[in-house]
Parts: structure tokens; sequence; C-alpha cells
């Protein structure tokens, strides 16, 4: 009986999984009635639309969806004057490695088998990644075992440092065959071993003091010593040039460019008569700053000052520093004095009433800016891929700030992640965010805002969420 039940699970699995293929593929199709009637407005929304059930194919491991996602993106990038060359390169790869070309019809005569040159070999290397089969630990040792050999060039790593915690993390080429159970060594304070995403198997290693590992690559074998000091006695070979070098700290390589919100003649909302936003989000923003330096961050402001900059002039310092993230800070208002809580935005087109009246306050200060940027422009810059990691960003931001803050005050209200169209972030060619630190109209979480502990709790968690984010999306 428990047979059968399996059976029928796998095969209620299999059938969910054709089934939602298929459903996307008749997604696509209806689309190509739109690719040739739509306006540009209308045509930009097929163009996302597509991309969402790009980033399926990509999830669920589908190249036959993804081939038909990666046409449709080359032939409404060119219509909409989009750079196309990325879709195009992929869409080529993909049919060279399934071994799919162009057909075009033809009325000539099959050549004979005896004249087609015979196919060339593929590298299975290269096509198929290796699976991880064994991990074990050896003194300070991790040993990882694959089906296939595997080299130096399939590793990457990167170091991060936040308060009293040091994580290691290496992202290798290859797939988790099994679900780990193993105990932490001795010499670290946590591992963690995953599936980060289909083509990456990440490990990390945290520790409270530096960690020096070293990675060796042998044939299907990889060494990780995590302690050089009490590394084991038997001799590890390695390849020549198999091998990674200590890896600088992830932070020393990326640029923060913060943002704090209004300046100048612009105050933002007042609290009282000398409680003006402006003032308190540069202070948070500065705290923020140096706390990120002293990880390691290159930091840049929009202003340091009570300076009055428009709107675009911030993302377009952002794009000129070349930063990684662009961060955004701001205090909330409300007519309800009893609203209060945190929250997070990532630039969208609002899909509440409240996100709509969030954006209106703060894009209100520069009008010129809402003129400037038309429709279009809007438009073209949500559809960016950039939005996917905005949001993973805000996310993370968001719950940096709540767990430094949940420790030492009570009530603290989490506010969510939401969409919103904020003008500030727009031109952004980064990441961008804009977070609201609290109600500067709610008495209670004004108080605290204005409170010098409460910033730096709230300028910690803002840089824990930032540390979060590299370690998850950096490979």
């Amino acid at each position: 009986m428990a047979k059968i039940v399996k059976l029928l699970f796998l095969l209620f699995i299999s059938y969910s999984a054709v089934f939602s293929a298929s459903n996307y593929i008749n997604e696509l199709i209806s689309y190509d009635k739109k690719i040739k009637t739509a306006d540009d407005d209308e045509l930009l929304r097929v163009h996302h639309a597509i991309k969402s059930i790009y980033i399926q194919s990509i999830i669920k491991n589908d190249n036959t969806l993804k081939e038909q996602t990666l046409q449709r993106l080359v032939k409404t990038s060119n219509i909409l004057k989009f750079d196309s060359s990325g879709y195009a390169k992929e869409l080529a790869t993909l049919q060279k490695i399934s071994g799919k070309k162009k057909t075009f019809k033809s009325k000539r005569k099959v050549v004979p088998k005896k004249t087609i040159a015979p196919p060339k070999k593929i590298n299975k290397h290269k096509t198929h990644l290796a699976r991880l089969k064994g991990i074990s630990n050896k003194g300070d040792m991790l040993e990882l075992s694959f089906d296939q050999k595997l080299t130096s060039k399939d590793i990457k790593s990167f170091q991060l440092k936040a308060k009293n915690t040091y994580r290691e993390v290496f992202d290798i080429k290859a797939i988790l065959s099994f679900v780990p159970s193993m105990k932490t060594p001795k010499a670290l304070k946590s591992l963690r071993i995953a599936q980060y995403n289909n083509k990456t198997l990440r490990i990390v290693f945290q520790r409270n003091s530096i960690l020096k590992s070293t990675i060796k690559v042998h044939g299907r074998k990889i060494d990780i010593l995590y302690n050089s000091k009490n590394s084991p006695k038997t001799k590890v070979t390695t390849e020549k040039k198999d091998y990674t070098k200590y890896i600088k700290p992830l932070s020393s390589r990326k640029i923060i460019v913060i943002d704090a919100g209004h300046g100048g003649k612009d105050a933002g909302a007042v609290g009282s008569k000398t409680q003006y936003e402006k003032r308190v989000v540069l202070q948070i923003a500065l705290k923020t700053g140096r706390i990120l330096q002293k990880r390691g961050y290159r930091v840049y402001y929009t202003r340091t000052n009570d300076k009055f900059i428009r709107l675009r002039n911030r993302t377009r310092y952002a794009n000129k520093k070349g930063a990684d993230i662009f961060l955004s800070i701001h205090a909330n208002a409300s007519r309800k004095k009893s609203l209060h809580g945190i929250e997070t935005f990532f630039l969208s087109p609002a899909r509440s009433k409240r996100s709509k009246n969030v954006a209106a306050l703060e894009n209100k200060s520069d009008m010129q800016e809402m003129d400037y940027f038309s429709k279009q422009t809007f438009l073209n810059v949500f559809n960016r891929e950039k939005i996917i990691a905005a949001n993973k960003l805000a996310l993370d931001v968001q719950q940096g700030m709540l767990n430094r803050i949940k420790k030492k005050y009570s009530g603290v209200r989490d506010g969510g992640v939401r969409e919103a169209p904020f003008w500030v972030l727009v031109g952004a060619q980064m990441p961008s965010i804009l977070v609201e630190t609290g109600y500067i109209s709610n008495k209670y979480e004004r108080k605290r805002i204005f409170n010098s502990h409460y910033q730096t709790l709230m300028a910690n968690g803002i840089a824990d969420g930032i540390d979060s984010y590299f370690v998850k999306n950096e490979y």
C-alpha cells in the first residue's frame, strides 16, 4: 500500500510540473499577439511579464521554457530598442548545448548520412555540474568528494566581517545530492552547507576570530583547511595552481552610497518646531556610514550637512561612484498619529494606497523631478533586473533593523517590505532601497528616532542587513 501511495505521489508531482510548464508556454503564446499589436506601454508590461517567466525557467531548470522566453525577450527588446545582446548570446549558447539550431523550411533533398561529418564530442564536465557525494571533517580540514573532477575555476570564495563575527563563504559549481548531517567542528562557531541556487553549492564558515582558510583541489576532492596552524599532518597532493589564495574581505571591494533624505529648504516631515526629518535622517546616515566603514566598506554620502539636493542628482552621484548599493534614509509621517513602525521600500509602481501616500509625501520635495522622469523612463527602470536584487536587499535590511531594535525596545512594529514609486530611486544603476526609520508623527516613536542610542541600533541593523545581503547573493 505504501509503495502505491508513493508511486501516486510521484506521478502527481510529475504531472504538476508538466502542467505548470504548459501553462507558462500557453501564457507565452498569448503574448505573441500582443507583441504584434501592443503600444509601447503595453509592450513594456509584456516584456516584464516574460522576464518573470524567464526567472521561473531558471528556478525550475527547464531549458525548453527558457529557450521560449529568451526568443521573445530578444524580440521585445529589439522592438523597444533595449540591449538584447545578453539574451541573444544566452539563447545561442542554449541552442548549441541542446543541439538545437535554427531550422528553415526547404524543399532540397536530404543529404546522405555518409556525407555528414560525425558530431563533435561534448565535454560532460562543461555541460553537467558535479554532484557532492560525501563530506567529512578531518581535524581542521573539511573534505568534499564529488562524482567528477573540479578545478580552482569552479570555486569562488570571499570573507565578511561583522561585530565579533567572521564569515567565510565558498561557492562551488556543483549540486548537493543529499542532506548533510554533520556536527559543527569545534574550531568553528557554525557550519552551513546548502544549495544556493541550481548551479551553486554554498558552504559558510562562521567563527568569532579571524579565519585563515585555504582551498586545495585534487581530482574529485576539495579540501578546505580552516585553521592553518593546526592543519592535519597528512600531506595533501595538489595540482599546480589548483588552490585559491587568501581572499580579502568582501566588504573591502564594495561601495555604498548613503543618501540622507531631504535637506536645506526641504525639511521633510516635522515633529515639532525643532524636530525635522532632514536633521534626524542625516544623523542616522552618518552613523550608518561610520559603522559600514569600520566593517571595511567604502562609503560615500550624497550630503553631510544641511544642503538641498535634487532627487535626480542623488542617484546620479551613486552611479558616478560606481556604487554597489544606494541607500536612502527617511522618517515617515501620517495624519493618523497612532501609525508607527519601521518600513523598507524598493522601486515599483505602487500596489496599495498606503504605498502611494508614503511615496507622494517623499516625492513632493522637488516637483521638477516629476516632469523630468517621464512615465516611459520610469517603466524602463522598473523593468531592469536590479529590481529583484533591490527586493532581496530590502528584506535583509528590514530584518537587520528589527533584530537590533527589538532587543532593546518593546512595541516595535514591523511595517514590512513594500513597493512604491519613489522618484529618488529612479535612475540608480545598482540595487537601491529607501528606509523609513519610523513615524515622526507618532509621539512615542518620534522620541525614539531622535534618541542617539536608538539611532545607533538602527544604523547597526542596516549594516547587518547589508552584510547579510552580500553573504546570500554575492557569487
